[in-house]
């Protein structure tokens, strides 16, 4: 919820609050004088179309500022004078409380009196927030309300179809759609989720990403979200809106179960046009059916040479994303002087869709240089030259349930020379193996295993070296 006390209490912030709105919904405003109590009145002016004979209206606009309470007969002049004076038809009362029963009453036999030709009304706190909170008068919430604005919960607003709404929240504004259903308090911590996600990705200074609609397939299951990734004209975009989608797990099922497609536009903006606003109608007005029917919108790529560069790029951030932090973990386990690294093999979860509905799967093992059993896990292999102080890295490894690590101490079995039995090699030098696991059964798909196995390399890396520092 807005907080008015943000307001100045002399009143002026409500005033001027109120002609912020009006003009920005297009109405011609303004001041008439000060009222009685010191007040500037305004009149707005409703130019009102029409086939026969076009008119205007205009309105004498009163706004009162109470630290609490309701507003009251007496904190009111003659309206029915004021409006005369300035030849008003309607009056409008603002407050940033609530008008008293006997006010209400007031304003109702005003407009009942035929003889006056008026008609009286009023907007109360909860009137101007269901006025700002929409996508083109939120701008003005977070001027006049810089706090409660970023602190602001859910606003929903419905539309003429009942699965079909307006969101606001966190500073975005979007639409939201069901396929079927009306219940729409069941998205709140999808999106949340999802808003987290976008806003980790990190941008230069100048580029952002903004939520435009959110789309919910309740018949099959699946979220489509329509995402702008807006960028300085003047200067080279940093990334490209598939690789994007692709951070954020496009084509996915994530952690509530439901796949979520990604549809995101690169846009370029000039913050210097008198046509530029990051939530301009220009990004929803020609985009509706598509919003609300979760219907991708026109493709970005300008030829197939353009789209063979993102797609390569896709390609490279997802192989960037399997080895960076497996590379670094390997790089800090080399640091180690209790132990010498001697071999290394990432998780390779990557590769598993390429084995679906294959009976023979040994040209592709090959293909695919898969040299390790390790789907699910990421194994460094030790040389120990000082165990207690190799156990006492040990210690300090987080250790969780998925994914988690398990030290393993090996001993090499060879056959013996009638390859009867085996030989079990025991040297003075100790082989220990820490395998980094996650659980199948608990890992939903490859993004999500791979995004939680790399959260955890990076604990290790950060204990590693803590214990690098303290120790050695």
């Amino acid at each position: 919820m807005l907080d008015f006390k943000e307001l100045s209490k002399d009143g002026n912030d409500l005033e001027l609050l109120v002609r912020e709105i009006l003009l920005t919904k297009g109405y011609r405003v303004q001041w008439s004088g000060k009222g009685p109590d010191g007040g500037k009145d305004l009149l707005c002016f409703e130019d009102r179309a029409s086939e026969f004979l076009s008119d205007s209206k205009t309105w004498l606009i009163q706004c009162k500022h109470k630290d609490k309470g309701a507003v009251g007969k007496d904190d009111l002049d003659d309206i029915v004078d004021s409006c005369t004076e300035h030849k008003a038809k309607g009056y409008l009362l603002v407050c940033d409380t609530y008008p008293s029963a006997a006010v209400i009453t007031r304003l109702e036999k005003i407009s009942e009196n035929e003889k006056n030709d008026i008609q009286a009304t009023y907007w109360d706190s909860v009137k101007i927030e269901q006025l700002l909170s929409t996508p083109r008068l939120w701008r003005i919430a977070q001027r006049f309300f810089p706090i409660s604005s970023r602190n602001s919960a859910w606003e929903i607003y419905a539309t003429e179809s009942p699965n079909k709404w307006i969101a606001n929240y966190r500073g975005y504004h979007f639409h939201l759609s069901n396929r079927i259903g009306s219940k729409v308090d069941f998205h709140f911590h999808s999106i949340d989720s999802r808003i987290n996600d976008i806003e980790g990705i990190k941008l230069p200074k100048g580029e952002f990403i903004r939520i435009r609609a959110v789309y919910f397939n309740d018949k099959v299951g699946g979220y489509n979200w329509f995402l702008d990734y807006m960028y300085d004209k003047n200067l080279k975009p940093s990334t490209h809106g598939k690789i994007i989608a692709h951070k954020l797990g496009d084509g996915w099922a994530l952690e509530d179960g439901q796949i979520y497609s990604f549809d995101v536009l690169t846009r370029p903006y000039n913050e210097f046009s008198d046509h530029y606003d990051r939530d301009h109608y220009d990004y929803y007005s020609p985009y509706l059916l598509n919003y609300q029917n979760g219907i991708e919108r026109a493709t970005e790529f300008k030829s197939e040479t353009q789209s063979w560069s993102v797609e390569l790029a896709i390609d490279k951030y997802r192989e960037d994303n399997r080895n960076s932090i497996f590379n670094d973990l390997t790089k800090v386990f080399k640091r180690l002087a209790c132990a010498r690294l001697l071999r290394s093999a990432n998780c390779e979860i990557e590769k598993l869709p390429l084995f679906n509905k294959l009976l023979d799967w040994t040209d592709l093992i090959e293909k695919i240089k898969l040299n390790d059993d390790t789907f699910f896990n990421c194994k460094f292999v030790f040389d120990v030259v000082n165990r207690e102080s190799f156990f006492k890295l040990v210690t300090y490894l987080p250790q969780n349930i998925s994914p988690s690590f398990n030290l393993i101490n090996r001993f090499i079995c060879t056959p013996d020379d009638k390859f009867e039995g085996s030989i079990i090699d025991f040297e003075e030098k100790e082989i220990f193996e820490i395998v980094i696991s996650l659980m199948p059964e608990v890992t939903h798909n490859i993004y999500d295993g791979r995004k939680e196995l790399n959260s955890y390399m990076n604990k290790i890396i950060a204990a590693t070296e803590r214990f690098i520092s303290e120790n050695e």
